[in-house]
């Protein structure tokens, strides 16, 4: 085991400034990187802090970021969830490690999950200085998991989404959905996603429970699975069986689409499961195995 410092990180991207914490274990001089960044509408303090730690101790430099929008870093509206806008937020921060000469660049490791999850397989389809990723629980086909979406409620998210898409063009202040909520009407309706995203908030930092509606049709959109089949680095990817948000079936066609690349786990959970308890042991060791495998610490 390691001791490892932690320091604060702010690189620029666009106008706009990324706040991260870049954790450096010591007595290893040039160690490989970990790149992480939370889920849909998360701070990096929810929860992710225990993986960094965890591989920070083991040999890993690690740098967690807050997109844009969101916690440390700056950009206004507050708490907007861009897809275009973080996947870009992460194209900077791997240009910004390449660059380091405190870690081995050459030894870039991409970690996501949820919709994170997604990203990281996304850039690692089509960026050539990642040398594996890992994923935990990802949202892979927002087609197939809109899908579970309750219909009643369908046409009016998307009325509220259209309404603040269209607003942000003329300077209105925008329109919100809560992320998770006891009704039907947020962006992630489910009973066990609700108590699940409460499960991992860290009350000391300071986090609305709404985004910008315009989120949704983005959300709708976004998938994954179409390009994962351009990865060539090692893949570990963990599924939820039980999960509300991805359903499984998209989780088993996108890791064929991976293939052969990819190390699967798919194991008996919820979404949020993942971040507690046992599971979260689990997850942690078998992710420090797959980095040992692939990677290791000179």
């Amino acid at each position: 085991m390691f001791a490892y410092t932690v320091e604060p990180l702010y690189v620029k991207s666009g106008q706009d400034v990324i706040a991260a914490d870049f954790y450096h274990p010591k007595n290893i001089e040039k160690p490989p990187v970990i790149i992480m960044a939370h889920g849909l509408a998360a701070l990096r303090q929810f929860k992710l802090v225990q993986f960094a730690k965890r591989f920070a101790r083991t040999g890993y430099a690690v740098v967690l970021f807050d997109y844009r929008y969101w916690g440390g870093s700056t950009g206004r509206p507050r708490e907007l969830v861009s897809l275009k806008a973080q996947l870009e937020d992460w194209r900077t921060m791997i240009s910004h490690l390449s660059e380091r000469q405190s870690i081995d660049a050459e030894r870039m490791i991409l970690w996501g999950t949820g919709l994170s999850g997604g990203y990281v397989l996304s850039l690692a389809a089509t960026l050539a200085n990642i040398k594996a990723v890992i994923t935990q629980v990802p949202y892979v086909d927002g087609t197939a998991s809109v899908k579970r979406y309750p219909l009643q409620q369908l046409s009016i998210a998307l009325k509220i989404s259209t309404q603040d898409y269209m607003g942000a063009k003329v300077g209105m202040l925008p329109k919100t959905l809560p992320v998770v909520d006891t009704s039907e009407l947020c962006f992630m309706p489910s009973k066990d996603s609700y108590e699940g995203f409460l499960s991992i908030l860290n009350t000391d930092y300071f986090w609305s429970g709404e985004i910008p509606a315009r989120a949704f049709f983005s959300l709708m959109r976004y998938r994954p699975i179409q390009v994962v089949r351009q990865i060539k680095v090692p893949v570990l990817f963990i599924a939820a069986l039980e999960d509300s948000v991805v359903p499984i079936e998209a989780s088993r066609e996108t890791v064929t689409n991976i293939a052969p690349y990819v190390e699967y786990h798919e194991w008996d959970i919820k979404h949020y499961d993942i971040f507690h308890g046992k599971w979260f042991e689990k997850a942690i060791s078998t992710q420090l195995e797959f980095l040992q495998q692939h990677l290791g610490v000179r």
